[in-house]
């Protein structure tokens, strides 16, 4: 009994030391997790990323799939092991396991890693490999102009912060370029520029941006330029009322 308890002890350090490692995984592939479990399992949680992904209580809670990874789990409650199907990269991260209201020390930090692509001349294969990445085109992501702080103006503030579009996840990498004005001239930039409140700031009536990536580019909206100030719509000139008044006298005197 003590030689049993003894190897088990065993089996779990060399699991947790093994944990420590990335575990890397195909995108695409099949994942099984095992945490060799040496009890009967009468309860066992999985988790992902701090997240419950399945769960299963005997004669309490039936087998139950949840979050991002649901549709792709498949959990054997006999031995624990989690199958997760058609790995893909958001799939990265630690995965743990509770088995009988106890948390196993093994945690298995996935991440997924795409195939690299190979050439093969006259049967054999040339030392050259190519690291493939999909990327979006830039058609379905939102490009608009946004100011912060929000209601920034010459009236509230001297500086204000141009924002070019939201994220643009799975279309990256991205660059950006920025227009000052109608006519202005495309200069490549940050995602966000700063603009002070100045003479020649102030001249521009609008700013556009517009986002680049390897296959498309998008264009926003102009954005009216916060500091840019609008035409007076003061008093009339002393002048003005002058010749007005002299033409109703002129009239009056005619009738």
């Amino acid at each position: 009994m003590a030689l049993t308890a003894g190897l088990s002890l065993l089996t779990l350090l060399a699991l947790q030391a093994a944990a420590q490692e990335p575990l890397y995984v195909e995108i695409g592939k099949n994942l099984n997790l095992d945490p060799k479990s040496s009890e009967a399992i009468n309860a066992i949680t999985w988790k992902h990323k701090g997240n419950i992904a399945a769960e299963y209580i005997k004669d309490a809670v039936p087998l139950e799939y949840l979050g991002d990874l649901k549709g792709r789990l498949k959990l054997d409650v006999t031995t624990g092991i989690l199958t997760i199907s058609n790995i893909t990269k958001s799939d990265d991260g630690q995965f743990t396991v509770e088995v009988n209201n106890r948390v196993l020390p093994v945690k298995f930090n996935v991440v997924g890693v795409r195939k690299l692509v190979t050439v093969e001349v006259n049967n054999r294969v040339l030392p050259v490999r190519f690291n493939v990445v999909g990327v979006r085109k830039l058609d379905d992501y939102p490009v608009q102009i946004t100011v912060r702080p929000q209601g920034c103006s010459s009236l509230t503030s001297r500086k204000c912060t141009l924002v070019c579009g939201g994220t643009f996840e799975g279309a990256e990498p991205v660059q950006y370029f920025w227009k000052k004005g109608k006519t202005g001239q495309w200069k490549e930039g940050g995602k966000t520029i700063s603009i002070s409140i100045t003479k020649k700031t102030s001249s521009f009536p609008r700013y556009t941006c517009k986002v680049k990536n390897l296959f498309s580019e998008k264009e926003s909206d102009p954005k009216a330029n916060p500091f840019k100030k609008e035409p007076s719509s003061g008093p009339v000139p002393l002048p003005a009322v002058l010749l007005v008044a002299v033409l109703a006298i002129g009239a009056a005197v005619i009738v």
